[in-house]
This record gives structure tokens, C-alpha cells and sequence, in this order.
């Protein structure tokens, strides 16, 4: 029941039996779902806000994309450089979006995140999205992946450094309201959530066991996936947005 990656702030360790970053590696078609869900448009300019150490960035530079990776974190831009190395068509910054959004305004296709919002506090979560706003091009797209169902969140979450997991009607009214049209927001992972409230609210467990975390990515993901697309959700363990800032008319 992988979650993704946890925030640049509160990354938790191998050494103290943390779910880490490295274990997400590996959970590759958890990482993939997620990128098939945020795909962004081919031979378009992105943004990967929240980078980490590079999960999901090598998917974002298929299709002849360009990427401009930051974290606000210099230790995962580090991480980054040296798992991912210097690609052609990639810029990796330790930046936060509202500087980016001053520097260059107007000028990305695509901004994308994987479980980054739900880490930033709150006052500054809406001025992260509207930074998003101020980068992209008119006509252009936003898409996020989130934890979702506030029911369950736990110790998992607090560990990770949780502010907040999303409703849905919250996570429209978000983007709403920094000007995007909402185009798509729906649940995932309905058996993921299951596994996050026994572990994170009953039994109180902050780790996740990484046997458990790549068995779920081998033998769950691949149908859950397929499942999940054509029967939609009331509720599940993450949440993906796509929303559209709107074109300028003629």
C-alpha cells in the first residue's frame, strides 16, 4: 500500500526502519500508476514540484518533455543528482515554486506533484497552488497525486510529516479557487486505504514494512489499477486532480 514519496521535510530513515524513499524505487508500478494518472502532454515544459530524489522524474522526460525538478530540500536535490544524473532536457533546482513563479511566469506546459501537497502548512498550501497558476501557460495543465480520506489518517501520517489528508470537494475548492477549471478529481487505492487504517490507526504503526509495501506493488497494483479505472471511488487512500488554467480569450 505504498503512499509515494514523503516530503523533503520529514523523510523518514533506513536506519531508524523508516518506509524510504529508496523502498519507493522499487516500488515501480505503484510509481507508474502514479505517472500514468499525471502524464503530462508530449514534448511539453514541466515543472516537478517536490522531487525528491527522483522517482518519478525519468518518466516525466519520456516522450521528449522537458523537466525543471525542485525540492526545497538541497539533501534530496542531491539524492537527485545521483540517482537520476545529468539528462538531457532536465534542470534540477533547490528552489520553492513562489520564487519559480516570480523568476519565470507564464512559461511551463505542465506543473506535477506526487503526495507534496499535503506536507505544506496551512496559509501557504493556496499560495503554493497559485504559484502553479502564475507558471503555466494559458491553456496549460496542473496535475497532482495527494493522500486522501482524513478517516484514516494516523501514525503513518504524522510521522511522514502529514498536515493534512484531502477530501475531495476540499482538494476541487483548492484549485478552484486560485482560478484553474477542475477537470478531473477522483479517488484511488481503495485496498491501499484499507491497509493504511489497520497499520496507521489501529495497530499505530509508523513504519511500513517494505515486504509488505513491494508485495502490494507486485501483485495488487497491476488489478487494482485496472479495476479502479473503470469503477469509480467514493473514497480511497490517494487523490489525483487535473485542472486547467484557463486559455486566453480571443
Amino acid at each position: 500500500m505504498p503512499q509515494a514519496d514523503a516530503p523533503s521535510h520529514a523523510r523518514a530513515s533506513a536506519e531508524d526502519g523508516g518506509f524510504d524513499l529508496e523502498t519507493l524505487a522499487e516500488a515501480v508500478r505503484y510509481n507508474r500508476w502514479i505517472y500514468d494518472t499525471l502524464k503530462p502532454p508530449p514534448r511539453s515544459r514541466v515543472l516537478e514540484l517536490g522531487c525528491g530524489i527522483g522517482n518519478l522524474t525519468p518518466m516525466f522526460l519520456e516522450d521528449e518533455r522537458t523537466v525543471t525538478a525542485i525540492d526545497i530540500d538541497t539533501r534530496m536535490i542531491e539524492c537527485h543528482q545521483k540517482n537520476v544524473g545529468a539528462r538531457e532536457r532536465l534542470t534540477v533546482r533547490a528552489a520553492a515554486i513562489q520564487d519559480l513563479a516570480r523568476e519565470e511566469p507564464a512559461s511551463f506546459d505542465a506543473v506535477v506533484s506526487s503526495n507534496v501537497l499535503e506536507h505544506i502548512p496551512d496559509g501557504i498550501e493556496a499560495d503554493v497552488v497559485r504559484s502553479a497558476f502564475a507558471l503555466l501557460k494559458p491553456g496549460a495543465v496542473t496535475a497532482h497525486w495527494v493522500p486522501a480520506t482524513p478517516a484514516v489518517y494516523g501514525a503513518i501520517d504524522t510521522r511522514f510529516g502529514h498536515v493534512r489528508r484531502y477530501r475531495r470537494k476540499q482538494l476541487i475548492a483548492l484549485f478552484e479557487s486560485a482560478g484553474f477549471v477542475v477537470e478531473r478529481c477522483r479517488y484511488w487505492n481503495v485496498i491501499g486505504m484499507a491497509g493504511w487504517w489497520w497499520n496507521g490507526r489501529v495497530r499505530k504503526v509508523a513504519n511500513i514494512d517494505k515486504n509488505q509495501a513491494l508485495l502490494f506493488d507486485r501483485w495488487f497494483v497491476p488489478w487494482v489499477r485496472c479495476v479502479e479505472k473503470v469503477l469509480p471511488l467514493p473514497v480511497g487512500q490517494s487523490l489525483s486532480i487535473i485542472a486547467r488554467k484557463p486559455a486566453v480569450k480571443s
